[in-house]
């Protein structure tokens, strides 16, 4: 089952304020959000998820001074 997320929620999931989310769309880096009615809008879980998934981690992975 698809589940579709609020900006609200987006937001708190990839802790991006809600510009970031909307520049990181317009630079096409961020699953555009799927239309549900003339003013109301929701992105699908899965993408989100995955670009979490796809975003580098802190900690080990920085280079060694």
């Amino acid at each position: 089952m698809t589940r579709l997320l609020t900006l609200c929620e987006v937001t708190w999931m990839t802790a991006l304020s809600r510009s970031a989310v909307y520049a990181l769309m317009a630079g096409s880096r961020f699953s555009k959000p799927i239309r549900i009615g003339s003013r109301a809008v929701r992105w699908v879980e899965q993408e989100v998820l995955d670009f979490i998934a796809s975003r580098p981690r802190g900690g080990s992975e920085r280079p060694a001074a």
